[in-house]
């Protein structure tokens, strides 16, 4: 696996762990919401709508490097730390 693929692996479960956690916090994708019968897929509707909670590849680029700069954070963070990651 190169590193590009990694990054975009671990930024997907990075993607889903944030997702998990909003979801705690009450809130709801916009196409979940329940105050309009016919809701466009990144448009907020209520206070709780996230115009991010769709699964990592349906979401547009800009909304993915997020994800991919908290991963390349982490990943100098524990090289920094002398950890040395390697792929199989």
């Amino acid at each position: 696996m190169d590193t590009t693929e990694l990054i975009e692996k671990l930024s997907d479960l990075v993607h889903q762990a944030w997702w998990e956690e909003k979801k705690k916090q009450g809130f709801h994708a916009p196409l979940e919401c329940k105050r309009v019968s016919n809701p466009e897929k990144f448009y907020n509707y209520c206070n709780y709508c996230h115009t991010d909670m769709y699964p990592y590849d349906e979401l547009p680029e800009n909304i993915k490097d997020y994800d991919r700069v908290t991963v390349r954070t982490v990943l100098s963070a524990l090289s920094k730390l002398g950890y040395n990651l390697t792929t199989k």
